[in-house]
Protein backbone atom coordinates (compact mmCIF):
# COMPACT_ATOMS: atom_id res chain seq x y z
CA UNK A 1 0.00 0.00 0.00
CA UNK A 2 2.22 3.39 -1.55
CA UNK A 3 1.78 6.39 0.98
CA UNK A 4 -0.12 8.81 -1.13
CA UNK A 5 1.87 11.52 0.79
CA UNK A 6 5.21 10.92 -0.97
CA UNK A 7 5.64 12.97 -3.84
CA UNK A 8 8.00 12.35 -6.33
CA UNK A 9 11.15 14.75 -6.46
CA UNK A 10 10.03 15.47 -10.08
CA UNK A 11 6.77 16.14 -9.59
CA UNK A 12 8.04 18.93 -7.28
CA UNK A 13 8.46 22.64 -8.12
CA UNK A 14 12.33 23.69 -8.80
CA UNK A 15 12.04 25.93 -5.56
CA UNK A 16 10.62 22.98 -3.68
CA UNK A 17 13.62 20.76 -5.45
CA UNK A 18 16.38 23.55 -4.61
CA UNK A 19 15.21 23.79 -0.38
CA UNK A 20 15.26 19.70 -0.56
CA UNK A 21 19.04 19.61 -1.82
CA UNK A 22 20.13 22.63 0.42
CA UNK A 23 18.30 20.84 3.74
CA UNK A 24 20.41 17.89 2.60
CA UNK A 25 23.47 19.78 1.74
CA UNK A 26 23.43 21.23 5.32
CA UNK A 27 22.69 18.17 7.04
CA UNK A 28 25.46 16.44 5.33
CA UNK A 29 28.02 18.94 6.42
CA UNK A 30 26.70 18.79 10.21
CA UNK A 31 26.80 15.21 9.88
CA UNK A 32 30.70 15.46 8.51
CA UNK A 33 31.59 17.92 11.38
CA UNK A 34 30.40 15.69 13.95
CA UNK A 35 32.28 12.71 12.42
CA UNK A 36 35.33 14.80 12.70
CA UNK A 37 35.06 16.19 15.81
CA UNK A 38 34.31 13.16 17.13
CA UNK A 39 37.76 11.66 15.82
CA UNK A 40 39.62 15.29 16.68
CA UNK A 41 38.56 14.09 20.71
CA UNK A 42 39.56 10.37 20.47
CA UNK A 43 42.68 11.75 19.13
CA UNK A 44 43.03 14.59 22.12
CA UNK A 45 42.39 11.68 24.46
CA UNK A 46 44.35 8.85 23.39
CA UNK A 47 47.40 11.70 23.69
CA UNK A 48 47.02 12.55 26.64
CA UNK A 49 49.27 11.09 29.41
CA UNK A 50 48.31 8.48 31.90
CA UNK A 51 46.62 9.84 34.74
CA UNK A 52 47.04 6.25 36.92
CA UNK A 53 50.28 6.31 38.33
CA UNK A 54 50.44 2.94 38.80
CA UNK A 55 49.34 2.33 35.16
CA UNK A 56 52.40 4.67 34.01
CA UNK A 57 54.62 2.62 35.97
CA UNK A 58 53.74 -0.46 34.42
CA UNK A 59 54.13 0.95 31.20
CA UNK A 60 57.62 2.74 32.07
CA UNK A 61 58.67 -1.19 33.43
CA UNK A 62 58.36 -2.09 30.33
CA UNK A 63 61.30 0.21 28.62
CA UNK A 64 58.43 2.55 27.28
CA UNK A 65 60.43 6.28 26.58
CA UNK A 66 58.71 8.06 29.76
CA UNK A 67 57.68 10.71 27.34
CA UNK A 68 55.63 7.87 24.61
CA UNK A 69 53.45 6.93 27.65
CA UNK A 70 50.02 8.04 26.84
CA UNK A 71 46.55 6.56 26.72
CA UNK A 72 47.23 5.12 23.22
CA UNK A 73 49.98 3.40 24.53
CA UNK A 74 48.06 1.77 26.88
CA UNK A 75 45.31 0.86 24.74
CA UNK A 76 47.81 -0.75 22.85
CA UNK A 77 49.89 -2.63 25.55
CA UNK A 78 46.42 -3.71 26.82
CA UNK A 79 45.17 -5.11 23.23
CA UNK A 80 48.94 -6.63 22.88
CA UNK A 81 48.34 -8.60 26.41
CA UNK A 82 44.90 -9.70 25.68
CA UNK A 83 46.15 -10.73 22.70
CA UNK A 84 48.59 -12.71 23.90
CA UNK A 85 46.37 -14.52 26.11
CA UNK A 86 44.49 -16.01 23.78
CA UNK A 87 41.68 -13.61 22.88
CA UNK A 88 40.97 -13.90 18.82
CA UNK A 89 39.20 -10.40 18.95
CA UNK A 90 42.06 -8.11 20.62
CA UNK A 91 44.57 -10.22 17.76
CA UNK A 92 42.17 -9.37 14.94
CA UNK A 93 42.46 -5.66 15.81
CA UNK A 94 46.22 -5.99 16.20
CA UNK A 95 46.66 -7.33 13.14
CA UNK A 96 44.31 -5.21 11.67
CA UNK A 97 45.83 -1.68 13.14
CA UNK A 98 49.21 -3.01 11.83
CA UNK A 99 47.72 -4.36 8.03
CA UNK A 100 49.09 -7.55 7.78
CA UNK A 101 45.68 -8.80 6.58
CA UNK A 102 44.90 -10.34 2.98
CA UNK A 103 41.75 -8.46 2.53
CA UNK A 104 43.24 -5.28 3.67
CA UNK A 105 43.22 -3.13 0.71
CA UNK A 106 45.20 -0.34 2.76
CA UNK A 107 43.00 2.60 1.09
CA UNK A 108 41.73 5.30 3.35
CA UNK A 109 42.45 3.29 6.55
CA UNK A 110 46.36 3.98 5.75
CA UNK A 111 46.01 7.63 5.45
CA UNK A 112 44.12 8.08 8.62
CA UNK A 113 46.83 9.85 11.20
CA UNK A 114 45.28 8.20 14.24
CA UNK A 115 45.74 4.65 12.67
CA UNK A 116 49.10 5.31 11.48
CA UNK A 117 50.34 6.85 15.40
CA UNK A 118 48.52 3.41 16.56
CA UNK A 119 50.63 1.15 13.96
CA UNK A 120 53.65 3.02 15.00
CA UNK A 121 52.80 2.44 19.10
CA UNK A 122 51.61 -1.11 18.23
CA UNK A 123 55.51 -1.49 16.37
CA UNK A 124 57.19 -0.16 19.34
CA UNK A 125 55.46 -2.23 21.77
CA UNK A 126 55.87 -5.37 20.03
CA UNK A 127 59.80 -4.66 19.72
CA UNK A 128 60.67 -4.06 23.25
CA UNK A 129 58.64 -7.05 23.90
CA UNK A 130 60.83 -8.89 21.88
CA UNK A 131 63.75 -7.63 23.64
CA UNK A 132 62.62 -8.50 26.95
Amino acid sequence: MPNENLIPFDKRTEEEQRRIASDGGKASGAARRRKRSLKDAADLYLSLPVSDRRRWNKIARRGIDPEDVDNQMAMIIGLTEAATQGDAKAAKVIVDLLGDTANNSGGAIEDDPITKSLKETINAVTETDQDT
